[in-house]
């Protein structure tokens, strides 16, 4: 029962399919009002409207596909009872314009995200290959929902009467172009989720906390979580500004649907104007005003002169349903299951001698309760993944400083190795080279030459410990600035455009750390500089002065379309150590221009310390 292929079923999977159970239940009992359909076809025609809901969390493509084609076969087989505007039972168009939402809302499995690594163009590919990416990742997001969007259009202007056809064609297009819109929204974006399972089990304690926060919680919501780029005062005033339209729209219209004294009418405005207000701060206990609103209404009836008994008036019709929505969108599922019972609940007392207002009201509850949920998951699937690249950043970061740490420190041995080879050379022919030496002298040379021959030894051990068992080791010299040509040539044959001058006269005795940490800095640089900034211009100047070398690389805005990537900053730690090191400094930073500049100095006597 709680099992397919081996893994257990969570709420995530089969939520939706409750959701398009109700909905054949509804459509069994009102399918006879909207089409003169047969009554031993009737389970066939509920079946075709409500089923598809089921897939709107998983394959919503699908579900549009097969909602749609059974609409067009139900219009094209059973005449509409009265005149009716819809061509098919009431919920198989709800249905369908959910679906459409959730084909926007959700990618396509073959399209990558704008947002994905893995979708981004080979840097190889330059300028053409990026626009090529971009064209073939927004044409995969949008070519069903685009597809869908038109033949939705074009059912709903095949199916309805002739002077309907234009507004529910236009209506249908407006629907899925703000699916497609709202999935360009970060919050609203809706991507795959692992469903954590749920034991049958912990229903009854789920359920029971759920309908606990629902009656009985007056504190503030869960916070909305990333991904929202509104203004808080944007949030704290716009809905307070629409329960003003509310209240004035409502007493304008409450006594052609209700039943009501005249001088209860601003009472009934207000109440229906705060839950407006609150769906930011307090959504819940606006819920639960325009919830026990809805059943007073219908207690007090409809005026004598009112086309069907359980109306509501339109613009509460609104706000109930937005209550709803903003409520599923940021409490927990289970909050919003025990909600969106009770509004189904308090809708049922709207059903009266017509029940085509509250059947329509509880498959749009419905329907606003599933994309409410689908953008809260969002949200939190946005803030698990921020915190989750925030760790793999900082440990991005730690591991590179400690692979350039090592380095470095694998650099400094090939060059100490030199200098203490040297001195393990002169201590040992000193005896030979110099006339007259005593034996404490020929001693105190042998010690030198041991206590070197020991360094080397510890140098090479703790070397082997930093290049692991798997790193083969580097026999090439260690480079230094005479070779700073090679290495600008070898950039000019990538493709890249540097230019280099020298400035000064180079020292004769110049250590050979300095040298070697200019060379990396200039090296580093160069790769920035191509990987974060495709097709600028990069300059490399280097001064020597009697007391240091001072580095500058400047690259200029990049040429490439589009807006220029910021570097990670996993670079400039290895550079930032690689002036330590030798006592120097290092600064990096944007440029007013849109480049980007690396400035060194390097002394010669600090790398003696």
């Amino acid at each position: 029962m709680w099992g397919v292929n081996g893994e257990r079923r969570t709420i995530g999977s089969w939520l939706p399919w409750l959701g398009a159970a109700a909905a054949f239940v509804v459509t069994l009992q009102t399918a006879g009002d909207v089409v003169d359909v047969p009554l031993s076809a009737t389970p066939l025609v509920a079946a075709a409207a409500a089923l598809p809901l089921g897939l709107i969390t998983t394959l919503p493509a699908l579900g549009w596909l097969l909602s749609a084609t059974a609409a067009l076969i139900v219009s094209r087989s059973y005449d509409v009872v009265d005149g009716d505007p819809w061509p098919w039972p009431a919920v198989h168009g709800v249905v369908l314009l959910a679906l459409l939402v959730a084909t926007g809302l959700q990618p396509q499995p073959w399209a990558r995200s704008a947002d994905d690594p893995d979708g981004a163009a080979d840097e190889t590919d330059g300028v053409g290959g990026a626009r090529r990416g971009r064209a073939a990742r927004l044409f995969g997001e949008l070519a069903v929902p685009v597809v869908a969007t038109v033949a939705t259009a074009f059912l709903f202007a095949l199916s309805v009467p002739d002077d309907l056809r234009a507004g529910w064609a236009v209506g249908a297009a407006v629907v899925g172009v703000a699916g497609m819109v709202a999935r360009r929204i970060p919050a609203l974006r809706v991507a795959p989720t692992p469903a954590v399972p749920v034991a049958p089990g912990d229903l009854p304690a789920l359920l029971r906390a759920g309908l606990r926060q629902v009656v009985a919680d007056w504190g503030p919501p869960p916070k909305a979580g990333p991904g929202g780029a509104v203004a808080p005062w944007v949030r704290r005033y716009v809905p307070w500004l629409a329960a003003f339209v509310v209240f004035w729209t409502a007493i304008s219209t409450v006594e052609a649907s209700v039943a009501i004294h005249p001088l209860l009418v601003p009472v009934a405005g207000l109440a229906m104007a705060v839950p407006a207000g609150l769906v930011d701060r307090r959504p819940l206990i606006g819920w639960r005003i325009a919830t026990v609103l809805g059943v007073v209404l219908i207690a007090l009836g409809t005026p004598s002169d009112g086309e069907y008994n359980g109306a509501w008036p339109v613009i509460f019709q609104w706000i109930w349903l937005a209550t709803v929505f903003f409520v599923a969108a940021r409490y927990d599922r289970w909050t919003t299951v025990c909600a969106w019972a009770i509004t189904v609940a308090a809708m049922l007392t709207g059903t009266g001698d017509d029940p085509g207002t509250a059947v329509t009201m509880i498959v749009a509850a419905s329907a606003t309760a599933v994309i409410g949920d689908l953008v809260r998951s969002r949200r939190t699937t946005i803030g698990d993944l921020e915190r989750q690249t925030e760790l793999s950043e900082l440990e991005k970061a730690r591991r590179t400083i400690l692979e350039e740490r090592s380095r470095i420190a694998r650099d400094l041995h090939d060059v100490v190795a030199h200098h203490m080879s040297m001195v393990v050379v002169q201590a040992e022919t000193a005896p030979y080279r110099l006339d007259g030496l005593g034996d404490d002298a020929r001693a105190e040379f042998a010690s030198i030459s041991g206590s070197a021959r020991q360094a080397l030894d510890e140098i090479r051990g703790l070397l082997g410990v930093l290049r692991g068992t798997d790193e083969a080791v580097a026999l090439a010299p260690q480079p230094d600035l005479a070779q700073l040509g090679d290495l600008v040539d070898g950039a000019r044959r990538s493709g890249v455009v540097v230019e280099l001058t020298t400035t000064g006269t180079p020292p004769t005795e110049m250590p050979a750390t300095v040298g070697l940490s200019a060379y990396r800095i200039v090296q580093e640089s160069l790769a920035n500089a191509v990987r974060h900034a495709p097709g600028a211009e990069v300059t490399v100047d280097v001064a020597y002065t009697p007391r240091a070398v001072e580095l500058r690389i400047h690259n200029t805005a990049p040429a490439a379309a589009g807006k220029p990537t910021a570097p990670s900053g996993h670079g400039l730690p290895g550079m930032h150590e690689r002036a330590a090191v030798v006592g120097g400094t290092l600064t990096a930073g944007p440029t007013a221009t849109g480049g980007f500049a690396v400035t060194a100095v390097l002394p010669y006597e600090g790398a003696g310390r």
